[in-house]
C-alpha cells in the first residue's frame, strides 16, 4: 500500500467525548448522492472511542504548503493530542466541528454506519456541508512513506 499515493488529510471531532484529530489518507468517496465518504481507521487509534461517541466530524483536505499539520496530528511531532490544535488558526463548520484554515477543503458530517474488518473500522461518513478553497494550491500528497506535492 506504501506504493499507493494518496491525498492527506487530517479528520477532527469535537464534541461530549472531547475534541481529537489525526492525520488520514484512507479517506474514500463513495457516493455523491447522497454526498458519502468511508474512513478507514486502525482500531488501537485514540480516536476511535471519541468518534463512537460524538459521531459528527470534518474532513480536513490539506494543500502542500501545510505538511506541519499532517505531521502534527500525525504524532510525527512531540505534541500532545491536545497541543496540535495550538499551533493552527481553527474555524468552526456549521455542525459546531474544527476546520483547518488554509485546507483545500472542509468535509463536515456524521457517522451513519460503521464495521469492523480485521485490524481496522469502516466508518461511512454523510456530508452535511462541503467547503472546496483554492483551485490553485497543490495537493499534498503522502507515498512511499513520506509527503509529497502534487505539484
Amino acid at each position: 500500500m506504501a506504493s499507493n499515493a494518496a491525498g492527506v488529510h487530517v479528520i477532527t471531532t469535537d464534541g461530549a467525548a472531547g475534541r481529537y484529530g489525526i492525520t488520514m489518507t484512507a479517506v474514500t468517496p463513495v457516493t455523491d448522492e447522497p454526498p458519502t465518504v468511508m474512513l478507514c481507521i486502525n482500531r488501537e487509534s485514540a480516536i476511535i472511542p471519541i468518534l463512537l461517541a460524538n459521531r459528527s466530524l470534518c474532513i480536513n483536505t490539506l494543500s502542500d504548503g501545510q505538511q506541519d499539520i499532517a505531521e502534527h496530528f500525525a504524532g510525527l511531532t512531540d505534541l500532545s493530542p491536545e497541543e496540535r490544535f495550538e499551533y493552527h488558526i481553527w474555524l468552526r463548520g456549521q455542525n459546531g466541528q474544527l476546520e483547518v484554515e488554509g485546507a483545500l477543503a472542509h468535509l463536515h458530517g456524521s457517522i451513519t454506519a460503521q464495521q469492523e474488518i480485521g485490524t481496522h473500522y469502516v466508518f461511512f461518513v454523510a456530508l452535511d456541508e462541503i467547503k472546496n478553497h483554492s483551485q490553485t494550491d497543490p495537493a499534498l500528497l503522502y507515498f512511499r512513506r513520506s509527503f509529497k506535492s502534487l505539484a
